[in-house]
């Protein structure tokens, strides 16, 4: 196994993914999340994959722009995580809101092909204090 071109794939599939949730594109992201995903959001609330998805849906979660930095993927055999760091613009139930995170995505190979089957955010706090910390 290339580590290199399993990282750049990781990589495109990742933008993929980030691509689908600022569409709102559920079907994208159906295909792209693993059926046991845990997705942990900044204020330490998760959701499974039927839960995340719905919010997406529904509109709970309406990504705005989300710019990915310090991206870094570390890949092991049929598992691969990348660590980052992100500015995530959203509307949150109708509230917009900006939040600094800091990121982990594990990625799992199996027969579905790669799909992300945990993802946590940290919120990096902001310099201004009056910002609050969101789920993303």
């Amino acid at each position: 196994m290339n580590t290199e071109v399993v990282a750049q794939e990781i990589q495109s599939l990742e933008a993929r993914r980030y691509k689908a949730m600022i569409e709102s594109d559920a079907e994208t992201l159906e295909r792209l999340l693993g059926d046991g995903l845990v997705y942990t959001h900044s204020t330490g609330t998760a959701d499974d994959k039927s839960a995340y998805l719905q919010g997406v849906r529904s509109g709970k979660f309406t990504y705005r722009r989300i710019e990915r930095r310090r991206e870094q993927i570390q890949v092991y055999d049929e598992t691969a995580a990348v660590t980052g760091e992100a500015r995530v613009d959203l509307v949150l139930d109708g509230t917009s809101r900006v939040a600094n995170l800091r990121y982990i995505s594990v990625w799992v190979k199996g027969t579905k092909g790669w799909q992300t089957v945990a993802f946590q955010a940290t919120s990096i706090p902001f310099v201004d204090r009056g910002s609050a910390d969101i789920e993303t």
